[in-house]
């Protein structure tokens, strides 16, 4: 059995039961499992250690950022109200006056934005006086079109002042303004307006610490987000994100944001009522967790390597003798397919074969028995088949001499016999081919006969192309079609008719064309009949008996792609092609 001549063919058919697999299974056993117990105690080891990392990272830039943050709001704030409580600045939102000190402190409202990047402006606002300062130059508030922070204005009732979120004109950048009433005898006069862009001061104070998909919320009391990485958040309620800041504990649960998972940590701003909320994404966790699982992976490929290869060499040893037994019984045993499920092992394989030579051996007696009766039917017949048409034209001739010697002369049935015999003459010579101008003269005899029988019921027209006449052809094949059309086609029309035979070369084949304008046929039998010499199948059916057995002998000698086709009208008549390669 030459499938079995390698170890692996041994493994393929013993499965389990297969000395290499034994021993795999038993290393791996004692090797992989110890291997696995120690990888998942590592791993659950590290997820711990690994979350516990990164929220201890998170917690690191999140007091450093509320550090940050809390001390640039708190020097703002300190800015708004250094300017809210200067004297000069007190006198313009009285009287509109403006003195030269005056001037020194509008001079640094427009000087500080250029110093601190995230300040966007400064407004000085006069409330009786209805007007705005905005680097130094005075105007009326209505001329002004930043003015949205009036109703906030009108909403503080202490000197600390508020903070609020906003856009500039209503569109953009985004705003952190803090609005410092000016009092004058306890009294509000006006207000600095010190706009913080939040934007930028989170670029240029947080953007190192918060990458990789990491962010950070400043929220005010009323849960809306004043900062962000994320502009779009900007004076969103933490709600619109999926983010519900009373579920949110500094133990880092895991929380969603937009249907994200982020491990989360949140902190009070010291100098405000604000909240500061850290997010790190989850896919920085399983990042990390990733590239352990696949160092892991990597670990058991290669000790399943090794595994394989310590046992392929001890099974090959065991393998030596066994593999001489196997392949002397291989050398005349039956295929691999037949080994039985009773073979479980190398041993059982090499007695079930010993047993199935001895019963192989009995069977080939019975098949050598069975076909040598077959063979002997078959030299039977052939013998007969060759008797039957000899004797058959012997009597022919016999009879030929005595209508000869009945009339001392030729006569129609002196002509007749001769015409037959000459029919079968040619019909038992040797070969299975002839040329298609010899094929020509064997159908005009095979004419001559039918002529006797019909009389004038038809006439024949020969159109053969010159150049096919020595090409090969099969014996006996126009005749059983001519009397097809003769049988089918021209006597059930009950007039006089015409068959056309015509022959051409087509490329590399050569195609015979029989045309008869006989009665024809309908369309379904034209289909089963199609269907039938497509098929090439043998039936007992009788019609059309001579067109199915030069079908099948085209087919058998030349191939499937070559045979017989028809065509056929009803009323009209019958057309029968056949393709044969072209040969000479």
């Amino acid at each position: 059995m030459n499938k079995l001549r390698d170890n692996w063919s041994y493994i393929k058919h013993f499965k389990m039961n297969s000395i290499f697999l034994r021993t795999f299974l038993l290393i791996a056993l004692l090797t992989i499992v110890p291997f696995l117990i120690l990888s998942i105690m590592f791993y659950a080891t590290n997820f711990k250690n690994v979350r516990e990392e990164i929220t201890l990272e998170n917690s690191s830039i999140l007091d450093s950022s509320v550090n940050i943050i809390d001390r640039t709001l708190m020097e703002c704030d300190m800015m708004s109200s250094s300017l809210a409580s200067n004297e000069s600045t007190q006198l313009f939102t009285i009287n509109n006056v403006s003195t030269d000190s005056f001037k020194t402190v509008t001079g640094l409202a427009k000087t500080l934005p250029m110093i601190y990047t995230y300040l966007d402006s400064i407004y000085i606002y006069s409330e009786p006086a209805d007007c705005l300062i905005v680097s130094e130059n005075v105007q009326p508030v209505s001329d002004y079109a930043d003015t949205d922070w009036l109703d906030d204005y009108d909403k503080v009732t202490s000197p600390t002042g508020i903070i609020v979120p906003r856009t500039k004109n209503n569109s953009y950048p985004p705003l952190i303004t803090i609005i410092k009433p000016i009092y004058v005898a306890d009294e509000k006069k006006g207000a600095v307006i010190m706009n913080i862009n939040s934007q930028i001061m989170y670029n240029s104070m947080l953007y190192k610490r918060y990458k990789e998909g990491k962010t950070l919320l400043l929220v005010n009391p009323e849960n809306k987000i004043i900062m962000s990485s994320n502009s779009e958040y900007f004076n969103m309620p933490l709600e619109n994100i999926c983010l519900d800041s009373e579920n949110i504990d500094s133990k880092t649960e895991p929380c969603q944001i937009n249907d994200e998972n982020y491990t989360v940590l949140s902190a009070e701003s010291r100098v405000s009522s604000y909240k500061y909320i850290s997010a790190y994404p989850l896919t920085l966790y399983e990042q990390r967790l990733s590239a352990m699982r696949a160092q892991i992976l990597v670990s058991l490929i290669l000790l399943l390597i090794v595994v394989f290869i310590l046992a392929y060499v001890a099974s090959a040893k065991s393998y030596t003798p066994l593999h001489e037994i196997i392949s002397f019984l291989d050398s005349s045993s039956a295929a691999a397919d037949n080994i039985s499920n009773e073979d479980k092992n190398e041993l059982m394989y090499i007695i079930n074969s010993i047993r199935l030579h001895i019963e192989d051996k009995t069977k080939m007696e019975e098949i050598l028995e069975e076909r040598m009766k077959l063979l002997r039917k078959a030299q039977y017949d052939m013998l007969q088949t060759q008797i039957n048409p000899h004797f058959l034209y012997n009597t022919l001739e016999t009879i030929n001499w005595m209508a000869y010697n009945l009339s001392n002369s030729e006569n129609p049935v002196s002509k007749s016999l001769i015409t037959l015999a000459s029919f079968f003459r040619n019909t038992l010579s040797s070969g299975y081919f002839v040329s298609i101008e010899d094929e020509i003269k064997y159908t005009n005899e095979y004419i001559n006969i039918l002529a006797l029988r019909y009389g004038d019921l038809f006439d024949i027209e020969w159109d053969i192309d010159d150049t096919i006449l020595p090409c090969t052809i099969i014996k006996i094949c126009l005749q059983p079609i001519i009397e097809n059309a003769v049988y089918h086609g021209l006597k059930p029309k009950n007039d006089k008719g015409l068959i056309k035979i015509s022959g051409r070369c087509d490329g590399k084949n050569t195609i015979i064309t029989i045309s008869d304008n006989g009665v024809g046929m309908d369309s379904d039998k034209l289909y089963e009949l199609n269907r039938r010499l497509q098929d090439n199948a043998y039936n007992d059916e009788k019609s059309h008996i001579g067109l199915v057995n030069v079908n099948q002998r085209i087919k058998i000698i030349f191939g499937d792609d070559y045979g017989i086709m028809v065509d056929s009208q009803e009323g009209v008549g019958t057309d029968v092609y056949i393709t044969i390669p072209r040969e000479q």
